[in-house]
């Protein structure tokens, strides 16, 4: 016995693409927010680096400079 295809059928159907795509969607925008937070990270860790590594050159300097 098949089943007839109906108005609420299609719907439901509709329904379940649309949901399905909207996860795809919002799953793309969660990845690429988490990689746009990642490489932030990795350059205020950089920055944080120089900035160590500025102040070691200026203390050298002032010794330096000092002698």
């Amino acid at each position: 016995m098949q089943k007839q295809t109906n108005e609420e059928d299609i719907y439901r159907l509709e329904r379940q693409f649309r949901y399905e795509y909207s996860l795809k969607i919002v799953r793309k925008q969660v990845e690429k927010y988490e990689e746009l937070v990642k490489e932030q990270a990795e350059r205020m860790e950089m920055a944080g680096q120089n900035s160590v590594e500025a102040e070691r050159f200026r203390n050298e300097a002032e010794k330096i400079k000092s002698k």
